[in-house]
């Protein structure tokens, strides 16, 4: 039977563990001189190629999810949840003998990304022979495999700076002397990146959506491509990479200064071009900000039917807004260590999908806005100075908290997006268990309640990532069991590049103009935000104690980096995001803060307790690559301070 790529976005994953070269091979398959010779052995390699896609979803195999601080959780290494590696970086325990998520050489849940890279060199080479193919699909499938060969290079770039290009695989034959390669300048790497995929858009067959949903949906396509290489392009413009005086004596083992310390502001001229590209091209393939648009058997409220427009953006099935996104990707297990158990029979079953060990901190849980749309320390009708008091709830809320119930005033008054990305005591949880919106069920975190402390699973921090979980997700005693919706993660989604162009513009001239309000203005029209006012700029003017500062490039630069903080949070970017702005240093070296979820008193719980002290160096920057590849190849430099 013919191997669909239905396989692949279902989850189909090959073995990357060995590394000879017959390892390349797709199963049942005994040679390579074979792979190319049917359209059926050659779409094996196809799905082989995107088998190397690290899962966004997962845990342990994306840094974004758990290495960075913006989600904590219980140190114990228990059945239900044992992450022991993103959450070892981390706590700061990256390492040179046997690194954790080793994406360089494979190892500890990083897939080896050069042998990705290989296979799909191999790939690209060989399409061409496959005889019952047509020329069409070939050209397609070639152009599919370019992009991920790009994309390999820029994953390995996030984490390790600069990095060798592979342009073509090294033959056997060749001297031993041919496979030590050097660490290449980034800005030559980007050029590479960048050309590979130019060469990949400009191919007709690279469609511009997906037409055959049932067997394609994941695919790669000419708007994900101009995407990732928008992403590329900003990545390069960035601090990090663009101007770094932190590096400037990182050079290869040929004296080649690596990371350019002169900051270049023409890149960030050229990620502006490519963004508005990719925006261009995303909205002549019918992608759109996402908006509720599912039945619900009984009306709905206009904010529960907000909260699920935001909601269902990450959780829906390929929604439009969604670029780029593989299959469920892991997000079954992602669903079960964000959920918070909402009845005592959930806790009492210790279903697999409330193991609640994947909590936001609580410096993630102030950084959300307030109800007019600003962070709550710049808004001067928010009671900042007592926000960790607590108060019965005020009238206005009975969508959002428990009714006639106590909390912390830290959680009145509060933007849309934190009431429906942000589980927390006596917080409301709309799901399809509820009869009726106003009477969602409730969060009771308080320790010995249902969602509180436990031996095994319980939130460490006090707060859930009610933002990854499906409203559709029915856990009842009547059935025993669950209904578990899976969904697409986002890799890439338009949200993300239109705050990224509001960036790239606001980086290319001396005070933001209107095209970077308006930009940052549809994410927030989305979000509910400036309904009073009518636009970002009002809202400062009215309420902030800082009316000026949307009207400069440094103040503009700040509330950019809020609102992408804000609007991706939870999806893994932060973690990148904070990197490429060289921000990391300041972010990650704060204390890891919770309320104390051991106190069952009101008292005892509302007292903010700090859970972790991380120590981030300039070294973790850039990951090191393992001992035993440097000892190999001693033309490889190591990462600096390593």
């Amino acid at each position: 039977m013919k191997t669909k790529l239905k396989l692949l976005i279902a989850g189909f994953i090959v073995s990357l563990s060995a590394c000879n070269y017959l390892d390349i091979v797709p199963d049942n398959i005994p040679t390579m001189d074979m792979v190319f010779t049917t359209r059926q052995n050659a779409e094996k390699m196809l799905a082989t190629c995107y088998a190397y896609m690290p899962e966004h979803a997962n845990v342990y195999q994306n840094p974004g999810l758990g290495a960075s601080e913006e989600v904590w959780n219980c140190s114990e290494k228990t059945y239900y949840y044992s992450n022991s590696t993103s959450f070892n970086i981390a706590q700061g325990n990256q390492n040179t003998n046997s690194p954790y998520l080793n994406y360089w050489s494979g190892g500890n849940d990083g897939k080896n990304m050069f042998i990705a890279i290989r296979d799909c060199n191999t790939f690209i080479d060989n399409v061409d022979k496959v005889p019952d193919m047509t020329d069409t699909e070939k050209r397609r499938w070639k152009a599919e495999v370019k992009v991920l060969k790009a994309f390999y290079h820029y994953w390995l770039m996030q984490l390790y700076g600069p990095i060798p290009f592979t342009e073509k695989n090294i033959e056997v034959s060749s001297d031993p002397n041919a496979v030590k390669v050097v660490r290449e300048p980034v800005d030559e790497v980007v050029k590479k990146i960048v050309a590979l995929l130019d060469e990949a858009i400009a191919e007709e067959e690279l469609p511009l959506n997906i037409r055959v949903q049932l067997t394609e949906m994941g695919r790669l396509t000419k708007p994900a491509a101009l995407a990732i290489k928008a992403k590329v392009l900003a990545l390069a413009a960035s601090p990090l990479f663009n101007g770094n005086p932190d590096f400037k004596d990182f050079t290869n083992d040929e004296g080649v200064e690596l990371i350019n310390s002169t900051e270049d502001p023409h890149k960030w001229e050229l990620a502006r071009d490519a963004l508005k590209e990719a925006i261009e091209v995303a909205h002549e393939a019918g992608h759109a900000l996402y908006e509720f648009d599912e039945m619900l058997m009984d009306q709905i409220s206009d904010t529960t039917r907000l909260e699920l427009t935001l909601r269902n953006t990450i959780t829906g099935r390929f929604t439009k807004e969604l670029i780029w996104g593989l299959g469920n990707n892991s997000t079954e297990y992602l669903t079960g260590v964000v959920n918070a158990p909402l009845t005592a029979y959930q806790q009492g079953k210790q279903i697999p999908w409330t193991k609640s060990m994947h909590n936001p901190t609580m410096d993630v849980a102030e950084q959300f806005y307030s109800n007019h749309g600003l962070p709550i320390e710049n808004d001067k009708t928010w009671d900042y100075a007592n926000r960790y008091q607590v108060e019965a709830v005020p009238t206005g809320h009975e969508y959002y908290i428990e009714e006639n119930a106590r909390t912390a005033k830290l959680n009145f008054f509060r933007e849309p997006r934190y009431y429906a990305w942000v589980g927390f005591d006596r917080g409301k949880w709309f799901n399809m268990e509820a009869p009726d919106d106003k009477h969602a069920l409730v969060v009771h975190n308080k320790a010995g309640e249902t969602a509180g402390q436990a031996l095994d699973n319980y939130s460490i921090t006090g707060f859930f990532c009610k933002k990854l979980v499906s409203y559709k997700l029915v856990m009842t005693q009547s059935n025993n069991t669950g209904s578990q919706i899976n969904y697409a993660f986002p890799i890439i989604r338009l949200a993300d590049l239109y705050l990224l162009y509001a960036e790239a513009l606001n980086e290319c001239q001396s005070a933001p103009n209107g095209e970077v309000y308006e930009y940052i203005q549809k994410v927030r029209d989305k979000a509910g935000l400036d309904k009073e006012t009518g636009s970002l700029l009002a809202t400062w003017q009215k309420y902030s104690n800082q009316p000026e500062k949307p009207l400069t490039k440094e103040g503009m630069r700040e509330i950019i980096h809020r609102e992408r903080l804000i609007e991706l949070a939870f999806e893994g970017q932060r973690f990148f995001d904070l990197r490429r702005w060289r921000k990391s240093l300041e972010y990650t070296n704060r204390p890891i803060r919770g309320w104390t979820v051991s106190e069952k008193s009101e008292e005892g719980y509302y007292q903010v307790k700090y859970i972790f002290f991380r120590k981030f160096t300039p070294r973790d920057y850039f990951w090191p690559i393992k001992l035993d590849d440097i000892y190999k190849n001693r033309k490889l430099k190591q990462s600096p301070l390593w």
